[in-house]
């Protein structure tokens, strides 16, 4: 019995002319917009809609001053709202473990309060953004030095505009 050795590239070609009565599909292109990838953390895409993910600004302790220089990662935010006059933004504050929690919410408030004022100084509408806190409570549980650098911070999070 004599043996028949395919190669590789012999068994792709095969495999690949079998393939070609299969429709093709053309799926919708992805959205696609100008904005600095510095202050992106994450995209999604889900039901033709992108999902973007900024990346959260950081504090230092008992301070709503950021670590970080704004100016760019603001900037992006503002050019992305304004290019999409039918989202929101959900600017929310966060603190760490340490300090009341009546101390904590002001804080978090003041945080997340400066990044909409600075926003709206970009000329970002009023309408776009929303502004709130959430209070990280003591609960017994040790957070390390940097788990508690990354609670100071603020998120933002795009939904669609409540009408």
């Amino acid at each position: 019995m004599k043996r028949i050795n395919l190669s590789l590239p012999v068994i792709a070609l095969l495999a690949l002319a079998g393939c070609q009565s299969a429709p093709v599909v053309v799926s919708e292109p992805i959205k696609t917009f100008s904005i600095s990838p510095e202050c992106i953390e994450y995209t999604l895409q889900a039901d033709n809609e992108m999902i973007i993910g900024f990346t959260p600004v950081y504090f230092e302790v008992n301070s709503d001053k950021s670590y970080n220089k704004l100016d760019t990662h603001m900037s992006c935010v503002a050019t992305y709202l304004a290019k999409n006059s039918d989202k929101e933004l959900n600017v929310q504050g966060f603190t760490d473990d340490k300090g009341t929690v009546k101390y904590n919410k002001a804080l978090a408030q003041r945080r997340a309060d400066g990044l909409v004022e600075f926003l709206r100084s970009l000329g970002t509408s009023t309408e776009q953004l929303i502004s709130t806190t959430k209070v990280i409570e003591d609960n017994g549980v040790k957070l390390t030095s940097s788990e508690r650098s990354k609670t100071r911070r603020v998120n933002f999070s795009i939904t669609n505009k409540s009408s």
